[in-house]
């Protein structure tokens, strides 16, 4: 069945929902009858929903994890039995509950085929981790996607003198049998990654510290998006110019991108409904020059991204689009003043309490101006919005 007939036969809406429970966010189809808008939120979303996964659902997790990192900088100014530690500790604890409850959700999803990737070729995704696992990326290449040094700050504190040009290579937590690994289906093999990375955020040893964190969690989220990227077609990144101004008040259904994850849910739709799951996101060619002709500049590969085929050892470059890397730099910072003040107001009283709420609506007002701005994706997640 072609696109466009899919297309014609699906009277179903796209909308981007929030998981109150898990903060994840992803597209859907649904039916008017549902009442479930674009940028809604709700409790926990349904189990019958097929859910997409593109920017900004992985990026949201970068919320999580500037939390963690920036608390460990704070706790180097407290003593071993102040009691302000133990808060900071508690700060710590309550991010990593939330990446449990993200990744989580993930990682079943996909599983169990209720969501999927949009825009990404599974066996280029597999390929690329395997990549990774066998001969590495360069940590230059892996923290200028980021503008942070986790991977070379990991090298130096393992007293390496030449960080940069140490590759960065994933490892799995237990001993694996690559063998068994390398032959899984795509699919199964991305349940399997993100059940690694499950399993690193929940192990207590790699809370012992900033640098323990880093080697063994954050680098690791960082080097699944990396892949992600990489291996997903430009259309899903969500910063094509036709695309700013997401909103529940703007009407997205003409939009590039809402176009593009309109097809990939209704085929994947479609090939489920009709048995044949084994062909959902492999070899995948996600853009219609009929429908997008307009938007031609946003459906190439960004500019450096080689893939493991076509790399020689000398080749790791990286260059995503800017309005990304300028997002997560910036939220990473409000992300943490709003933490510790949502801490404040949850658990102090009178002043304190007022004073934590004038940060969390300033920082609010502060979100929204930027994405009226352009300087970060309307998509974005607000980190100072309350729950």
């Amino acid at each position: 069945m072609s696109n466009q007939l899919m297309d014609m036969n699906n009277p179903q809406k796209v909308v981007l929902i929030k998981s109150l429970r898990t903060k994840n966010r992803f597209y859907t189809l649904v039916e008017e009858s549902r009442n479930i808008h674009n940028a809604d939120t709700v409790e926990d979303i349904p189990d019958d929903l097929l859910l997409g996964i593109a920017y900004p659902c992985l990026e949201d997790g970068l919320n999580d994890f500037a939390v963690i990192r920036t608390t460990y900088d704070t706790l180097d100014f407290y003593a071993a039995d102040d009691p302000i530690r133990q808060e900071l500790i508690s700060i710590i604890n309550d991010s990593r509950d939330n990446l449990m409850r993200r990744l989580t959700e993930l990682r079943d999803r996909i599983a169990v085929n209720k969501a999927l990737f949009l825009g990404t070729d599974y066996n280029e995704f597999k390929s690329y981790t395997l990549t990774m696992v066998s001969r590495g990326h360069q940590r230059r290449t892996l923290d200028s996607m980021m503008k942070l040094d986790v991977f070379s700050s990991v090298a130096i504190a393992e007293g390496f003198s030449e960080p940069n040009e140490l590759p960065y290579k994933y490892e799995f937590c237990n001993s694996t049998d690559m063998n068994y690994i390398s032959e899984l289906h795509p699919r199964e093999f991305i349940v399997y990654l993100f059940n690694d990375v499950l399993d690193s955020v929940m192990n207590d040893a790699n809370y012992s510290g900033k640098y323990m964190f880093d080697r063994n969690v954050f680098q690791k989220f960082i080097a699944v998006m990396f892949v992600n990227y990489a291996t997903t077609d430009p259309m899903f990144y969500g910063v094509s110019r036709h695309d700013y101004g997401v909103s529940s008040d703007k009407e997205m259904d003409d939009t590039p991108l809402y176009i593009a994850i309109r097809r990939e849910l209704s085929e994947a739709e479609f090939l489920f409904s009709s048995g044949d799951n084994q062909h959902i996101q492999t070899n995948k060619t996600v853009t219609d020059s009929n429908q997008l002709e307009h938007t031609e500049e946003s459906t190439s590969r960004p500019e450096g991204i080689i893939f493991p085929e076509e790399e020689s050892p000398s080749q790791h470059h990286v260059h995503l689009p800017e309005q990304l890397v300028n997002e997560d730099v910036l939220l990473s910072h409000i992300t943490s003043a709003c933490s510790a003040a949502r801490y404040l107001h949850n658990r102090h009283d009178g002043e304190v309490r007022q004073m934590a709420k004038a940060i969390l609506s300033e920082s609010y007002k502060l979100v929204e101006e930027l994405k009226k701005l352009g300087i970060i994706s309307h998509l974005a997640n607000n980190p100072a919005e309350m729950d």
